[in-house]
């Protein structure tokens, strides 16, 4: 039986995760040199610093925003599914019989 870190891979898991990654190590570098500009006194570094720290708020958020969005579509398709197989389960077998059979000819084909 397959593992599931070899059908997350398969499934585009690393390239996610490799984003996911990259998202937290731009945060990070970014709240270090807000931090590391902290102590210059210089007027027009304060209001980057300022424009810098709410263009990071913003993009945190619109990330979270965006995350939920997503899990919330994922769980309504999900729910939609199950109501209709639940529903249907003569229909949804012969619908995933028919997709099996056209993915087997188009497979077998090349």
């Amino acid at each position: 039986m397959e593992n599931a870190m070899a059908k997350s891979e398969r499934n585009g898991a690393p390239a996610a995760s490799a984003r996911s990654s990259e998202w937290r190590n731009l945060v990070s570098d970014v709240e270090d040199l807000i931090k590391k500009v902290a102590n210059v006194d210089d007027e027009e570094v304060a209001r980057m610093r300022a424009r810098l720290e709410q263009t990071l708020a913003k993009a945190k958020s619109a990330a979270r925003d965006g995350a939920t969005s997503v899990r919330d579509y994922a769980r309504d398709a999900s729910t939609a599914t199950d109501d209709y197989v639940r529903e249907s389960p003569w229909m949804a077998v012969g619908v995933a019989a028919a997709v099996g059979v056209l993915v087997g000819f188009i497979v077998g084909r090349r």
